[in-house]
């Protein structure tokens, strides 16, 4: 009997153990039960806070002038526009750089409306290292593409800054990973010192932005420690404005120690989201006014979320 005692006692502390370890492990445990238990609520869109991601290359949306008329009636005043450095916008290293697209979204804003480009990609021809600049493809970025773009524009008083690359730690064109970002955020963090160096030397006034990651939610914790390694690797300093993206919910990865909240909190930084929203057009509300209030709660420095995308 006293035998059976003695295992019923130990085996009681390796269930206290366990049952310790796992608290300790799952860190702020009463809050993730509390969003298990009582999930966000559905509140309204703090509308001064709103962007959009907008694609003006989509005929079927309307003129730029119409899509922005748009924007104006749904009290959106931020959008967010891709800035492609392409064979289409420059087909060889000599040849002249086409404008003419870009020209035509920036220059139509109205008033009211302000503009983030997202300057991102490479040609084709980048792949061939003998068309870098010094043997650096990030110079190659910003001598060649970023530098001519906001010596061309900055004196558009709509342009309120340059977010340099998109989504780093995943490579969306072949010719993109001459750039070594998906593999090594210390390329991007490069990148974004060589390219904050050039905006402000030529246009003091604008806003240098960061690249957002993939979901911070999503392939939890990588994308996360890609995030970690740039702020490690001094990126706060590079930027006016830490960027995130955010879809889908996992908000217990965004109240957990050391997770989203803490991590973008330290940054210290004014927060843009520049991509979050659901897919289709029947759940975008519900999902808005869910998510969105969720984190502004938890990342009290969130000063816009751009809705992606506009259609």
């Amino acid at each position: 009997m006293k035998k059976i005692n003695l295992y019923f006692f130990r085996a009681l502390q390796l269930c206290l153990a366990f049952i310790s370890f796992s608290l300790a492990s799952c860190s702020d445990a009463g809050d993730i039960v509390e969003i298990a238990l009582d999930p966000p609520k559905r509140k309204p869109i703090d509308l001064t806070k709103l962007g959009t991601n907008n694609f003006f290359n989509v005929p079927q949306f309307g003129t730029n002038a119409q899509q922005y008329s748009n924007m104006q009636q749904l009290k959106v005043k931020h959008v967010r526009i891709l800035i492609a450095w392409l064979d289409g916008t420059q087909p060889t290293p000599t040849s002249p750089i086409d404008y003419s697209f870009y020209d035509n979204i920036i220059n139509s804003a109205p008033a009211g409306i302000d503009i983030l480009p997202v300057v991102v990609h490479v040609p084709t021809w980048m792949t061939n290292p003998s068309n870098w600049q010094n043997g650096d493809p990030k110079a190659t970025f910003v001598n060649k593409w970023l530098v001519p773009l906001v010596q061309r524009y900055k004196n558009n008083p709509r342009v309120v800054g340059w977010e340099i690359w998109n989504e780093p730690n995943a490579s969306v064109l072949d010719q993109d990973r001459v750039m070594g970002f998906d593999s090594n955020p210390s390329n991007y963090v490069a990148l974004l010192a060589q390219a904050r160096s050039a905006i402000k030397s030529i246009d003091p006034s604008k806003l240098v932005v960061m690249a957002a990651t993939t979901s911070l939610n999503q392939n939890y914790p990588n994308t996360l420690n890609y995030n970690k390694e740039m702020l490690n690797l001094g990126v706060a300093a590079l930027t006016d404005v830490y960027n995130i993206h955010y879809y889908g919910t996992n908000y217990d990865k965004v109240i957990v120690r050391d997770g989203i909240a803490d991590t973008v909190n330290g940054a210290g930084k004014p927060v843009w989201v520049t991509e979050s929203g659901e897919q289709g057009v029947s759940k975008q509300l519900a999902y808005a006014e869910t998510t969105w209030p969720f984190l502004a709660e938890k990342i009290p420095a969130i000063q816009r979320i751009y809705q992606y995308q506009y259609g």
